[in-house]
């Protein structure tokens, strides 16, 4: 059976057009209002006698009128179907002033030689706080993931503080206790040159543990956006070489730190941040290095740029730990029977960033490490 036989009832389209429960409207090329269907002067709190002869931009709020005509005379010069849901959604404004969105469809067609515009018009406003909602509750469970993996995160420091503390704890914390026991034995005998010895195996225990709680406090102030850079200009060779003299007691015998300087004689920097920086390089790099091999310091200044390199020729990174090298607690596999928290290198890379630096290194198991430090001469303040 053909249901578009000429037999079929004639449909009034009027009828369509007056009970459509979306809103249209009918404006000519220049847009004025034609025609608008009952359901939109209801969306928009009009009478037809109050929109006929006006132009659509009555129904756009006035910050936006000037834009929509515009775009309004643009799509006239080339009309064409536009379907709702295409994404391009509208502010409109109802008679009593209140903004809601709308989402448009628009049809051009001929008739009597004059063009015209059909516009289908749908109040979102509803789904557009359905969407706002969804996206509130997104961001309400994205909040509670990033918690719970900063908690998690805290969890695994927490854990990895305890397993570090109960070893590199007890080492000095053993020291001191035999050396104390030692000290009053050796002054029951008058042996004044043990009694010395053992003292400073207590003060270096001291500098050990109080290092490791530096270096704790160090993150605390960082995570905590405590520290603000403040940059002075200093005189390189002098800065660098009293670093160097406060390092030299750590070397072993035959070792020597060796230091050389081309370009600018002066440096601006945060004079405290790289001591922290330049002290943990160096000390690590006679930590790692054998004895008889010297430690090599190198800077360079010019107007714009500063570049330092540490160059050691100790145990060196392996490949496979290189990439986990600023980690927390990160400690290669041939550094274990070498005493450290695996703390410094992370805390010296937050340091680098805050000066608006870069540090890289290079390095090969069994033949050395150097790492480059490089910063702006005159950061941005």
């Amino acid at each position: 059976m053909n249901v578009f036989s000429s037999a079929a009832p004639e449909l009034d389209l009027n009828a369509l057009f007056d009970h459509a429960s979306i809103g249209i409207m009918v404006t000519d090329e220049d847009g004025y209002i034609i025609k608008a269907n009952p359901f939109l002067l209801k969306m928009f709190g009009y009478e037809l006698t109050e929109l006929a002869g006006n132009k659509i931009e009555v129904l756009v709020p006035a910050t936006h009128r000037g834009n929509h005509a515009a775009k309004r005379n643009k799509y006239m010069a080339h009309p064409e179907k536009r379907m709702m849901g295409n994404g391009v959604e509208f502010e409109a404004v109802k008679k009593s002033g209140e903004l809601f969105c709308v989402d448009v469809s628009l049809s051009p067609h001929f008739q009597n030689g004059n063009k015209y515009v059909t516009a289908f018009i749908n109040d979102i406003t509803l789904r557009k706080k359905a969407e706002s909602d969804l996206l509130e509750v997104k961001a309400k469970d994205l909040i509670m993931e990033v918690n719970l993996l900063r908690e998690m995160q805290l969890n695994e420091l927490k854990s990895k503080f305890v397993s570090m503390a109960s070893h590199e704890f007890r080492l000095p914390l053993s020291a001191i206790l035999s050396s104390s026991y030692l000290i009053s034995q050796y002054g029951q005998k008058g042996n004044f040159e043990q009694q010395e010895k053992h003292v400073n195996k207590i003060q270096h225990a001291v500098s050990l543990l109080t290092g490791i709680l530096n270096n704790f406090l160090s993150i605390e102030k960082i995570e905590g956006g405590k520290i603000e850079p403040s940059f002075s200009e200093v005189t390189v060779t002098d800065y660098l070489t009293n670093i160097i003299e406060e390092i030299n007691p750590l070397t072993s015998p035959g070792q020597a730190l060796i230091y050389e300087h081309t370009g600018d004689p002066t440096l601006q920097t945060d004079i405290v941040l790289l001591r922290h920086i330049m002290t943990n390089l160096l000390s690590n790099a006679v930590k790692f290095s054998p004895k008889n091999e010297n430690v090599y310091l190198f800077s360079e200044c010019t107007g714009t740029k500063v570049e330092i390199r540490v160059v050691d020729h100790g145990i060196g990174i392996p490949a496979e730990a290189q990439a986990n090298i600023f980690d927390r607690f990160f400690r290669a596999a041939n550094s274990a029977s070498i005493q450290g928290t695996g703390l410094g290198l992370s805390i010296i890379a937050s340091y680098v960033k805050l000066l608006k630096g870069s540090i890289t290194f290079e390095s090969e198991e069994g033949k050395g490490t150097t790492f480059i430090l490089t910063f702006a001469n005159k950061p941005a303040r």
